[in-house]
């Protein structure tokens, strides 16, 4: 083997190892609310739809409620309003009132189904659709704004773990949902409370040492923290997730 393929195999090696060794290491917990993920979500998110909110209206002469009916009319319909709400996340009366008013400007039209003469059914009229194909443009333009930060391979990662996440946030509530119905114990939340990361210290303190005597990296825990904050697109400090 020759001098260079040996030094192109220890530096593949040690970066292999590197990577392991990152991969490895614990997460610092959060310490304060605003560093809780669903802080940090709604955080972003109440961000994402402020901004929806102020060019929907300005462009569109839209609410940002009007918009997401329209959006789901758009890509789903017909559906009845018990759906549309549950789609577009609506308090049922919001989604009922916000109905009324795009089928008073023409932009939604109801429906007796075919199927069920009781069930009313939404779908976007010809003016309606006409609106939803422009504002969907302009969405995907504001989406592409919001993501410009972030390199091809990072967007793939941010829409991969929310797909994880999301999985993940609806088998906590079906268990909230049990342990409400009175179907669950505490043994779940003791469970969980033993697998929460311990706290890390601060920067500039002295490791701290695990029960089998090794050190926790602080080095390699801001390291993968300060990736998350990138992917979320909150440059921050080294102890948030």
């Amino acid at each position: 083997m020759s001098a260079t393929t040996s030094a192109k195999t220890a530096k593949t090696t040690k970066s292999a190892k590197s990577a392991s060794k990152t991969a490895a290491a614990p997460v610092a917990a959060p310490r304060i609310i605003t560093d809780l993920l669903s802080s940090r979500l709604h955080n972003l998110a109440g961000l994402s739809a402020a901004s929806a909110s102020l060019r929907v209206q300005r462009k569109f002469g839209l609410t940002l409620l009007e918009w997401r009916s329209i959006g789901m009319l758009g890509a789903y319909a017909p559906l009845s309003l018990k759906e549309l709400a549950r789609r577009a996340a609506l308090d049922k009366s919001y989604a009922s009132r916000t109905v009324s008013a795009l089928i008073e400007r023409g932009l939604v039209v109801s429906e007796r189904s075919d199927t069920d003469a009781r069930a009313v059914l939404l779908s976007l009229t010809k003016a309606g659709d006409a609106l939803y194909r422009k504002v969907i443009v302009d969405a995907n333009a504001r989406n592409e704004r919001l993501l410009r930060p972030l390199s091809p391979e990072q967007r793939k990662m941010l829409m991969e773990m929310l797909a994880v996440l999301t999985t993940s946030a609806r088998d906590v509530l079906d268990e909230e949902r049990r342990a409400a119905a009175g179907g669950a114990t505490d043994e779940s939340d003791e469970r969980d409370e033993r697998e929460a990361d311990p706290p890390v210290p601060v920067a500039g303190t002295t490791p701290v040492e695990t029960g089998g005597g090794a050190e926790l990296d602080l080095a390699e825990i801001r390291s993968l923290v300060s990736r998350l904050n990138r992917l979320v697109g909150e440059p921050g400090g080294s102890g948030s997730l």
